[in-house]
């Protein structure tokens, strides 16, 4: 991509051609222009930043095969939807702010792996407000909680672990059952579909309620036990997986997936005490003036 490509023209960058202001000024006022002509003429003046993102899983489980997206950077206008109340009610802030900086139209947000629209958000916040990222952490060795500064651009990538079969999934035999499990990575899709029934709790015995999303989660992912796919009994396999065996399988997704390293280096600025630790996401990362 060249530099040209990645920049904004206003300001200072090079001097406005007025004929041109002069032409989208007159094309605002004339009616009988329409609506898809008369914003040509305004984004030929005054195109977004767009830049191209590298896919941490290199677009193995993607039709096309595509290993990068192409994106807009974050504007004026998406920060209408940063800041809409309706969308942070419900949770859906970030799916569609992604999917309003996409603009490639070969992969949706909803198709896109759950590490890579991870690292297409972080990309998006590190060039819309910055490469710091204020977070709070609690020190391990004197107990304290102290606020320190991750830079976004310092998070690496974590590549895909091992290759799926033809059909995108991977292949785990259990340790305690011993059962021969496939299982598939999920989507922005399924992330959606899981956030919808996480307020929906199951009715247990003595009238308890408590989450399935657990299971929930791994009858999206599981395909395959014991060489039986229908659901009905894949279903019944999970609600009856050895605790052990769940772990495991929670474990060994978590290795497989590609996506980011959201982990650093920590020292506490109360006891000097030095330490890895996981990168906590919060509110502050595309709000980051929050008081939390």
């Amino acid at each position: 991509m060249s530099e040209q490509d990645n920049v904004i023209n206003l300001g200072q960058k090079r001097p406005i051609d007025q004929e041109k202001v002069n032409v989208a000024a007159a094309a605002m006022n004339n009616a009988e222009i329409p609506d898809h002509m008369l914003n040509q003429i305004v984004d030929d003046e005054f195109p977004v930043i767009t830049d191209t993102v590298p896919l941490p899983s290199k677009g193995v489980f993607y039709r096309n095969k595509q290993a990068t997206i192409k994106i807009k950077h974050l504007t004026a206008e998406d920060e209408n939807i940063l800041t809409s109340p309706d969308l942070i009610r419900n949770g859906k802030v970030l799916d569609v702010l992604l999917d309003n900086a996409i603009i490639d139209s070969s992969l949706t947000a909803d198709d896109m792996l759950v590490g890579d629209r991870n690292a297409v958000l972080m990309y998006l916040r590190k060039e819309g407000y910055g490469d710091d990222y204020e977070v709070k952490i609690n020190c391990p060795s004197c107990s304290e909680d102290f606020t320190t500064i991750v830079k976004i651009s310092d998070i690496e990538s974590k590549p895909l672990d091992s290759q799926p079969d033809g059909n995108g999934e991977f292949f785990i035999e259990l340790p305690k059952s011993g059962w021969k499990v496939k299982f598939r990575l999920l989507n922005g899709k399924d992330e959606n579909y899981l956030s919808q029934l996480s307020g929906k709790n199951k009715k247990g015995k003595k009238g308890v309620l408590y989450s399935n999303l657990l299971t929930e989660r791994f009858l999206l992912q599981v395909m395959e036990v014991n060489g039986n796919r229908d659901k009905l009994q894949i279903k019944k396999a999970i609600s009856n997986m050895p605790a052990l065996d769940s772990l495991y399988l929670r474990e060994h997704v978590a290795v497989v997936e590609p996506g980011l390293k959201l982990e650093t280096n920590y020292t506490c600025n109360k006891c000097s005490h030095n330490f890895d630790g996981d990168i906590p996401i919060t509110p502050k990362l595309f709000w980051p003036n929050a008081k939390i």
